[in-house]
């Protein structure tokens, strides 16, 4: 199960949910923390559960994939916001909104963080790296997922949403040579539903 940090105990702890089988999920009006929030989101359900988003849509928000809200207001089993680190963005104009969300999930989310024009470049680039390979997959024949990988990443995202260690597992799947093409695209497209980086946004453009 999902396991955040508490900033009352100071210690990483499991989450505990006041309704069986949801998990309600509320974040202050803040990018970074509204990332966090839908990252969160997207974790729960690979246990089996149901998350439920509450807070007030922010300008913005939309272009770095974070998912509509099904409440604005309402008691919620977690709350996003004072563990967040502090965060400054540089101007992205001319850059896919999704390079922000890239670069700032090469950070832990308690961590503060200033990203340049520099590091946002960076993330641009290696975002469209990865489209490009992961479109590339996808013209081989389908082929089952890793549950390897896939159980590797997850471990990584339940301890404390620690989405740092993802990329590396997803670069070694690049480079096993002993998983078909296929398999890792069916892998990275399991991942990406938690990530939100749009991997497939290649897929049949190219």
């Amino acid at each position: 199960m999902l396991r955040l940090y508490d900033g009352k105990t100071r210690s990483v702890e499991e989450i505990t949910s006041a309704r069986p089988d949801v998990v309600r999920v509320s974040c202050e009006a803040d990018l970074r923390s509204m990332v966090v929030g839908d990252l969160i989101r997207r974790v729960i359900p690979q246990h089996g559960l149901r998350a439920i988003g509450i807070w007030t849509p922010v300008p913005g928000a939309a272009d770095l994939n974070v998912r509509p809200a099904e409440l604005t207001s309402g008691e919620a089993d977690v709350h996003v916001g004072e563990t967040v680190g502090r965060w400054s963005l540089a101007s992205h104009d001319g850059l896919d909104p999704l390079a922000v969300r890239f670069a700032l999930l090469t950070h832990h989310y308690r961590s503060d963080v200033d990203l340049s024009r520099e590091d946002l470049d960076e993330a641009a680039s290696s975002l469209t790296s990865w489209r490009e390979q992961v479109a590339e997959w996808a013209e081989s024949p389908g082929k089952a997922l890793s549950r390897e990988y896939v159980a590797e990443a997850m471990t990584a995202l339940d301890f404390d949403l620690d989405t740092r260690s993802v990329f590396p597992v997803l670069s070694r799947l690049a480079e096993d040579t002993s998983l078909a093409p296929g398999a890792k695209f069916e892998t990275v497209i399991k991942l990406d539903m938690v990530l939100g980086l749009d991997l497939v946004a290649l897929v049949g453009r190219r």
